[in-house]
């Protein structure tokens, strides 16, 4: 089992009506914009999606209020120290901003 952080957009955003029509690319470069809403007790990134979306609830530590996993959302493995971005099918790997 592995450790995941979920980092999610606050609502107030001004990229969240766009999320969905980002590019992996586009998401990285805001990513500083991100809040980590949750650490996720899972063995792969689709477990993650699964647990964020249908539980068990017992696998998520809540830190913020989060929505369901969904596209835009970001993925942290804590272990290996990869991140990666939902995507409309699968994920994809990118480099987060530190945020200032």
């Amino acid at each position: 089992m592995k450790r995941f952080a979920v980092f999610q957009l606050p609502e107030e955003s001004k990229f969240i009506r766009d999320l969905y029509f980002m590019s992996a690319k586009e998401i990285a470069e805001i990513s500083d914009e991100y809040r980590m809403v949750a650490l996720v007790n899972a063995k792969t990134l689709d477990d993650v999606f699964t647990v964020g979306n249908v539980g068990p609830e017992s696998k998520i530590e809540r830190v913020e209020p989060m929505h369901s996993v969904s596209v835009g959302d970001i993925i942290q493995d804590v272990i290996d120290d990869k991140t990666f971005v939902v995507a409309k099918y699968g994920f994809e790997e990118i480099n987060m901003k530190e945020s200032v």
